[in-house]
């Protein structure tokens, strides 16, 4: 079992990744009334067995048709007529979009309550769970409502990934390849060499790409955990554009299938801007095929809303007046912050996409 343990912003968080640990960590660390707030597809079996009587239980679908302020008001509601108070728990067991929502809500009911994040797909054991950014899609705009609120705990248990469909494995490896490109040459030359060990989920090599994702990704959260010195940035990259797309398929696609095509683009960019060559837009190509993930819309094979896109790309959380901040790649493993004007990145999104 791997173990981190890190202070951001006054608040401590403790983060577990290893094989069957769920249980007896519950077990060590819980001293009060628990909502367990789960996935439907996922069986709740061991964290029940760790909590024993006291928790409640709430099922919710998957993906981001939960990520609405009507969920959230109907949980709030629930947590206030069952007494829950600040120092009780809200337990996230499921894939992003939940734990996305339950950050959102142990955020905000009470000031705060106390939060266990328990992902079950890589993309939120590598990111979503992560980092204490939580947010609701509002009016058709991806995570335009949102806190920042630090879990208590995050339980990486690597045996939820046994069962993982496939094609979620492949959805969450984008976040992984986006820490390589951007952050860590290591994980990225990794990742291309160990294809067939992740893709067929080998435990040392899972472990090892969770572990040096979360290590990437808590490194630049206690640097800049509001986001407030452009450095915090660079985990939004190719998600400028892959935000948009999923709006513009209003939410329909992949939040990794998204993304990559989003990394591919705003390399491009990067190109046109003189910043990233082109050896490192090949390698970035590369390695996204490589894993079966797509690098342009074509490839998903449905037609996009333009309009949609470009709104979405207006709206961002990282605009500032007429810019927009985005981070861009100049070689494998090290990037740098540019700002660009709105309409000159919705028409370079217009060249990329087609």
């Amino acid at each position: 079992m791997r173990f981190i343990e890190e202070t951001i912003c006054c608040s401590n968080t403790k983060i577990f990744i290893g094989r069957n640990i769920a249980k007896e960590i519950l077990r060590n660390e819980i001293d009060g009334k628990v909502l367990l707030l789960r996935q439907q597809v996922v069986d709740p079996r061991y964290i029940i067995e760790a909590l024993e009587d006291n928790f409640y239980e709430i099922a919710l679908p998957g993906g981001d048709q939960i990520k609405n302020i009507e969920t959230v008001i109907s949980i709030i509601k629930f947590l206030s007529e069952k007494g829950f108070q600040r120092k009780d728990y809200i337990i996230a067991l499921g894939g992003g979009a939940l734990t996305d929502i339950a950050g959102f809500i142990a955020s905000i009911y009470m000031r705060g309550m106390r939060l266990i994040n328990i992902p079950t797909t890589i993309l939120g054991m590598v990111d979503a769970a992560l980092g204490g950014k939580n947010a609701i899609n509002f009016h058709g705009i991806k995570n335009i409502v949102g806190t920042f609120y630090q879990p208590y705990i995050v339980l990486s248990d690597l045996t939820y990934l046994e069962t993982l469909p496939q094609k979620e494995l492949i959805n969450g490896l984008a976040e992984v390849i986006k820490y390589g490109i951007v952050l860590d040459h290591e994980l990225f030359n990794y990742l291309a060499e160990n294809k067939d060990k992740v893709l067929n989920r080998d435990i040392e090599a899972i472990e090892n790409i969770v572990y040096r994702s979360t290590i990437n990704k808590i490194s630049i959260v206690k640097q800049d955990p509001y986001e407030e010195k452009n450095i915090r940035i660079v985990l939004n990259y190719g998600h400028t554009i892959g935000h948009a797309i999923e709006s513009a398929f209003n939410f329909n696609i992949p939040h990794g299938m998204a993304v990559s095509i989003g990394m591919v683009c705003e390399a491009i960019i990067g190109k046109k801007a003189g910043i990233t060559n082109e050896d490192t837009i090949d390698k970035i190509i590369n390695i996204i095929k490589m894993y079966n993930l797509p690098i342009h819309t074509d490839d998903l094979n449905i037609e996009i809303d333009k309009e949609k896109l470009y709104n979405a790309i207006t709206k961002d959380k990282k605009r500032y007046g007429d810019y927009i901040s985005i981070p861009l790649p100049i070689s494998i493993g090290c990037w740098t912050p540019y700002r660009i004007p709105v309409k000159n990145l919705a028409s370079a999104v217009g060249e990329c996409l087609g």
